[in-house]
């Protein structure tokens, strides 16, 4: 039987994944990655395939390795092992008090010796419960198993970027499969970045009052205007000539597919939606470069 650990909470600007497209290896992003975010090197055996951080982020983000994302959207990571007894609750006391559980894994350490089946379901009482609910099959029930547990949450504040919080919906659809959804939240996350920023580009560059910026953007509501006329207004350029690539890759894979999926129910595959989710990520980080804001928490 494994010794049960102590608890280890760690932050997680230090676990923000990078992923290689090349060969599929994972690597934490490092402080002197950011010297040249261009070009990071991939540390893959054998591979040394050569891509930007924002590149690397995006891969982590659209692939299917949920572990990838959910340090992109919460400040610490609490883990530790334990022994649970099928058909119990346990009730685990976290060494440190979190204001946001942002999602918690449960997976079983070591196979049963009755050869039974487990099945993990968890609540988080804040600020500092972790209650494990097991159940199992007759063969499992009463019997003691070793588990690991993860608890990804914030810890120094409750505030999320609402960008990234529908990205992480949108990641969690695209892991359930259900594509229609991913796309729309994906959307979700590019319109509210747009709004936030042209209100900041509008009250601090153009120095215009918070009820003139308010008056702007209630006349110009839909996305496609406000990323022209409105961002025109603001720095003197639309958003399609800071970038015409991920503009015209925003309209066509997520914008135009968003709508028709609302409007008409049409439906979408896997492809479609990592390739909006990756297309809403690209949009978002270009839009917070023009207010000198990174994605990136390190």
């Amino acid at each position: 039987m494994l010794n049960q650990i102590e608890q280890q909470a760690v932050s997680t600007g230090k676990q923000v994944y990078m992923l290689c497209k090349n060969c599929g290896y994972k690597q934490n992003l490092k402080p002197s990655d950011l010297a040249d975010p261009t070009k990071v090197i991939c540390r893959g055996q054998d591979c040394e395939n050569t891509f930007s951080v924002r590149e690397g982020i995006k891969n982590a983000i659209v692939s299917d390795n949920d572990f990838l994302s959910w340090c992109f959207i919460s400040d610490t990571m609490i883990s530790a092992h334990d022994t649970v007894t099928i058909g119990t609750a346990k009730e685990i006391k976290l060494e440190t008090p979190i204001k946001a559980a942002k999602k918690v894994f449960v997976m079983q350490a070591t196979p049963l010796d009755s050869g039974g089946i487990a099945y993990f379901e968890h609540k988080v009482i804040l600020p500092e419960t972790l209650i494990i609910i097991s159940s199992g099959n007759p063969e499992s029930v009463g019997r003691p198993c070793e588990v690991n547990w993860v608890v990804y949450a914030d810890v120094e504040s409750v505030e999320i970027e609402t960008w990234r919080e529908y990205l992480r919906r949108a990641k969690e659809s695209l892991i359930n499969e259900d594509y229609q959804s991913a796309i729309v939240e994906a959307e979700i996350a590019v319109e509210v970045t747009l709004a936030n920023v042209l209100w900041e580009l509008l009250t601090k560059r153009k120095k215009l009052s918070g009820d003139v910026a308010e008056w702007i953007l209630s006349k110009v509501q839909a996305t496609s205007e406000r990323a022209k006329k409105v961002m025109e207004l603001a720095i003197g350029k639309k958003v399609s000539d800071i970038n015409p690539i991920i503009y015209k890759s925003w309209v066509k894979n997520v914008a135009q597919k968003r709508n028709r999926i609302v409007h008409h129910g049409e439906s979408a595959t896997r492809e479609e939606a990592i390739e909006a989710i990756g297309t809403a990520f690209d949009f978002v980080w270009l839009l917070l470069e023009l207010v000198n804001k990174s994605p990136i928490r390190l």
